[in-house]
């Protein structure tokens, strides 16, 4: 080690104090330089951390049941605000308002028997229709079972989202690591006292060995507590198992709300398209007949010379009929006198 260092000191000796100067000046510049790009970096790669640590979910820890519970209220407002526009167009605004206003309890989760009653009043007040349904009022009620439904599937979401599943696999890898600590305890626990009872609780004494009663006072109180530690476990077990089939149910109550959403969306479709064909027919009927009065009127076009008025078509009495003086003489005249008497020559 001397040795290398008196080669570099006769090496910088050598060397000319310009040449030296040259060197520092561009370890300086390179440092300036180097300092200067490691700023950015260090500010973007921080900007990258933050991304990350905001993109990981929130993982609540066994037995925190009010995190946990806000974590999912935070995924369900979530689920509302992302897929209001695509599912209630063109009241998105009105349902948006009424979820946001019935959703500062204590619980920070919207009400939806208000939410569906709101957005019902606003669009029975604002006269709103639909393409499908033109009366508020029946369009209102069908919003607010949407509304429902709508929160429901979010309900789901909460619970089998991303974040939800995620938060779900810790709770039950924590019991799971819970109940494996459990029996590494037991293990030991029960390995001291089987120790504890091998032990000779064998006193000496001046008139010879005696049993020594502390001792065999430790050694059955050494067994009572394993036994109550080895029951605590085997609770431990069964409560771990409990909230695994709680977990379980909760699930199968998921999964029965969301059909009962979808029967009800396929019951609600299956009625407007009922609807929408009533009306089609409607239609299809007024145009066939529109169109066969049209046909039989111009099957029987209207004449082209108009019949003269009833004056012309029918004189006046005077002219049909003259008076009874022309059309019937007096008799004087038709009958002379004397014409009662027959004639000699007619034959009787």
């Amino acid at each position: 080690m001397v040795i290398e260092a008196m080669k570099i000191i006769n090496r910088l000796s050598k060397a000319c104090p310009q040449d030296i100067d040259a060197k520092d000046t561009k370890k300086r510049e390179k440092r300036k330089f180097n300092f200067k790009i490691g700023k950015p970096q260090i500010i973007v790669t921080s900007l990258f951390a933050a991304a990350f640590l905001g993109i990981l979910p929130a993982m609540a820890e066994l037995g925190s049941v009010w995190t946990d519970f806000q974590l999912y209220a935070d995924d369900l407002k979530e689920y509302l605000s992302n897929n209001i526009y695509e599912t209630f167009t063109p009241v998105d605004l009105q349902t948006q308002s009424a979820i946001t206003t019935n959703s500062l309890d204590d619980l920070n989760i919207p009400n939806p028997n208000a939410v569906a009653k709101l957005t019902r009043d606003q669009i029975v007040q604002y006269s709103v229709s639909d393409k499908f349904e033109n009366n508020p009022a029946v369009y209102g009620a069908e919003v607010g079972y949407q509304v429902n439904r709508y929160i429901t599937r979010g309900a789901v979401e909460g619970f089998f989202g991303r974040d939800g599943q995620t938060r779900l696999k810790g709770k039950l890898e924590k019991t799971q690591e819970a109940v494996e600590r459990v029996n590494e305890l037991t293990q030991k626990a029960e390995m001291e006292n089987n120790n504890a009872q091998q032990q000779q609780c064998i006193a000496p004494n001046s008139s010879g060995q005696v049993m020594d009663n502390t001792c065999l006072v430790m050694r059955s109180l050494s067994n009572v507590l394993f036994q109550t530690f080895k029951l605590q476990a085997d609770q431990s077990k069964i409560i771990g198992e409990t909230l695994g089939n709680t977990i379980q149910l909760r699930n199968d109550f998921q999964y029965s709300n969301l059909n009962l959403a979808d029967i009800s969306q396929q019951m609600n479709e299956a009625n407007r398209a009922r609807r929408v064909g009533t009306s089609a027919e409607v239609a299809r009927l007024l145009r066939v007949s529109s169109q066969t009065d049209l046909f039989r009127k111009s099957s029987n076009p209207l004449p082209l010379v108009t019949t003269p008025p009833a004056s012309e078509n029918n004189p006046p009495a005077s002219e049909n009929n003259p008076p009874a003086s022309e059309n019937n003489p007096p008799a004087s005249e038709n009958n002379p006198p004397f014409s009662d008497i027959p004639s000699p020559l007619e034959v009787p």
